[in-house]
């Protein structure tokens, strides 16, 4: 089984690649599992960067066969990784709910909470045979009090993926699995394209430090999770908000 690999799914997001650099940075023994839903330019560089440390998977997590498929791949090749980072969404869209189409909920359930369901289950009957492992899902403060308007389906995700982490939290608390989450407020990232500026500069102002969050702001709570800090803590759910409920 794998010692010290941890498996990052949406790697090429501007948080997945600050997380690879992080942890490959701290640790000359780290090796990464960096899937992305195609071998793009950014696993490349990383690549180019560390070597043989990156080690790219490409699926598309809309569809469960390619999920498998990738699953399969790092279990031949690893077993399994004694940490998983759980990354991956579509793009946030402000929309009203009357709007919302029922098939591309179904497209992001399958993207952030389907993914994450078959890898683990894959994974973690042997992530709870090692010394130490972990899983950390990247949530949102949209479930922290009550949401922004004109978000429902990225609500709804979230919320669906905050039950997933509890329920295996509770499941695998009597083994050395620790399951936890982070939940920023927005966080400066490509993942805010299709936003509007407005709603993005209006987000800023209303945080009490003035500016949104960077991606570099959510590396120290990724790393207590993934370190031995966390030993006594699963279930959790950090707010990495400077103070905002949402």
């Amino acid at each position: 089984m794998a010692d010290n690999v941890t498996l990052i799914t949406g790697a090429s997001s501007d948080i997945g690649v600050a997380l690879i650099r992080s942890l490959l940075g701290q640790d000359e023994k780290a090796v990464v599992l960096a899937h992305s839903f195609s071998s793009g330019a950014r696993i490349q560089q990383l690549q180019a960067e560390f070597g043989e440390r990156v080690v790219p998977f490409s699926a598309d997590f809309s569809q469960a066969s390619s999920v498998l498929e990738m699953a399969s791949a790092i279990s031949k090749a690893y077993g399994a990784p004694s940490a998983i980072v759980h990354l991956p969404a579509l793009r946030l869209v402000y929309e009203r709910f009357t709007k919302l189409k029922w098939e591309r909920l179904e497209a992001d359930l399958a993207v952030q909470l389907q993914s994450a369901m078959l890898l683990l289950q894959q994974f973690l009957p042997k992530m709870a045979k090692m010394p130490r492992a972990r899983v950390v899902f990247v949530l949102s403060s949209v479930i922290h009090g009550m949401p922004p308007k004109f978000l429902s389906l990225y609500t709804i995700v979230k919320y669906a993926q905050l039950g997933l982490m509890r329920a295996l939290a509770a499941e695998y608390a009597a083994t050395p699995v620790r399951i936890n989450a982070i939940s920023p407020s927005m966080v400066d990232t490509q993942f805010l394209q299709d936003v509007a500026p407005v709603a993005v500069e209006m987000a800023a102002a209303a945080n009490p430090l003035g500016r949104n969050a960077r991606p570099e702001d959510l590396l120290g709570a990724l790393h207590l999770l993934l370190s031995p800090g966390s030993d006594y803590m699963t279930g959790v759910d950090l707010p990495i908000t400077a103070g905002t409920a949402c």
